[in-house]
């Protein structure tokens, strides 16, 4: 048997304590736990209640409003699928013609992931286009270009020579890619 003294392991607090949820609730203004029922509009038959007040009707706008694409309601499969959307007209090739003896060559850095229009004389060489290319970019660079659909590398100059009359496809002037020769 226990003494008075002596605490026993199943003693409950002093009501006067605090509890951590009544400190939670005094230091951060956190509202005490409300029983839902007294949030819900429920009718209780002991307690009559008069009916809710009516909704104010909104005015109807005069405007149709759009629906956006997530309160949109499932599409009916009667409806036509959507278009699809053309791509742009392709350019003239006389755009990327030479104009007053120079070409624009595109040339695109993946290093800086750039794009940089270059003009050069239309009889132009590798070896000028290199150093042409290196003093705007600031760095040594090596060529490459996508010729049917592989990578590959344009470093002598009839590869170059090659390249550079077959640069516009389709009405667009392609890329010639400039890998960095120096990594930091």
């Amino acid at each position: 048997m226990a003494s008075i003294t002596e605490p026993t392991r199943a003693q409950a607090p002093p009501p006067s304590a605090p509890t951590p949820n009544r400190v939670l609730a005094a230091i951060h203004n956190l509202p005490r736990r409300m029983r839902s029922g007294t949030l819900r509009n429920t009718t209780n038959p002991a307690m009559p209640t008069a009916a809710p007040p009516p909704v104010p009707q909104r005015p109807q706008s005069t405007r149709a409003r759009t629906q956006g694409k997530e309160n949109a309601p499932p599409v009916a499969s009667s409806e036509a699928p959507p278009r699809r959307r053309r791509p742009a007209p392709l350019l003239p090739k006389e755009k990327w013609a030479p104009r007053d003896g120079h070409i624009v060559i595109k040339v695109w850095v993946p290093t800086t992931d750039d794009i940089w229009k270059v003009r050069v004389p239309v009889g132009e060489g590798l070896a000028p286009f290199r150093a042409r290319v290196a003093a705007k970019v600031g760095f040594d660079v090596a060529f490459a270009a996508v010729v049917d659909g592989h990578l590959r590398a344009v470093a002598d100059e009839d590869a170059f020579r090659r390249w550079a009359a077959g640069r516009v496809r389709g009405g667009r002037n392609t890329l010639l890619t400039a890998h960095r020769l120096e990594l930091l």
